[in-house]
């Protein structure tokens, strides 16, 4: 018993590498195992993993306060959160074994609810925090890689609804199959601004979502890079003070 609540312990303190991990296996499932046969059950099963560590990085939360409010915070995350799962993942179950194309469009809108709702918790409770450690950088990229995978979801339900809201310049068409690997690359390079070039916004919701996402990313960038220098510059401080303090103990023991 012990053995097992150590390991709990263990989980529950590295839990946003765990959920980056998940995120960056889910990502690379589609380009090195394809498609079909055991490509598309790794990816169900990445997708799953994230599903999980994600729900249990936005049920836990450091922060201190009334333990009241936490508690209840905690549990209006939980049950959001698997209220929003739950539809998402039996979608993910009944196309595996029963592929309907009508549902790929449901499937999708479940899919950027439930991501949606896990990044903006995950921004709230970063925002919060007060020291930089190896768990809050996992966190950053995490949700730096959330948001490009929200995004590419949304142009996922925009390409169901509007097949002609992109082009993909010479290649042939998208299958339903390929769908989500090139809208996720869409989105990376959009959300990063490389901007290659191949896959193009044709439509008005298309484009605008794009110089969305753009901007999204380096007002991202910009506002977590000052904040994690923030914090960094005021732990750096804290340490001569606390060495003041204890030079004051020392030289009268009363205090």
């Amino acid at each position: 018993m012990r053995r097992h609540e150590q390991i709990g312990r263990e989980i529950l303190a590295r839990r946003h590498t765990a959920l980056l991990l998940a995120i960056i296996a889910l990502f690379a499932v589609r380009p090195f195992l394809g498609d079909t046969g055991a490509g598309a059950v790794a990816f169900s099963l990445a997708l799953f993993l994230v599903l999980l560590a994600a729900l249990l990085t936005i049920r836990v939360d450091d922060l201190v306060g009334e333990r009241d409010a936490l508690l209840a915070q905690r549990r209006r995350r939980t049950y959001v959160g698997w209220g929003l799962a739950v539809p998402a993942v039996a979608e993910r179950l009944w196309l595996f074994f029963a592929p309907d194309p009508r549902l790929y469009l449901v499937g999708s809108l479940s899919w950027l609810l439930f991501f949606f709702y896990v990044t903006w918790s995950l921004l709230r409770s970063l925002l919060k925090h007060r020291e930089v450690t190896g768990e809050t950088i996992s966190m950053s990229i995490s949700i730096y890689l959330l948001i490009g995978l929200c995004w590419g979801l949304l142009y996922i339900v925009i390409f169901t609804r509007h097949p002609e809201a992109f082009s993909f310049g010479t290649s042939p068409g998208v299958s339903e199959q390929h769908v989500f690997p090139i809208f996720i690359y869409f989105s990376l390079t959009t959300l990063s601004t490389i901007g290659f070039g191949d896959i193009t916004p044709l439509s008005l919701p298309a484009r605008y979502a794009a110089v969305a996402e753009g901007i999204t990313g380096q007002f991202y960038l910009a506002i977590l890079v000052a904040r994690l220098v923030g914090m960094q510059m005021s732990r750096a401080v804290d340490p001569p003070a606390r060495v003041e303090a204890v030079d004051r103990r020392i030289e009268d023991p009363n205090r």
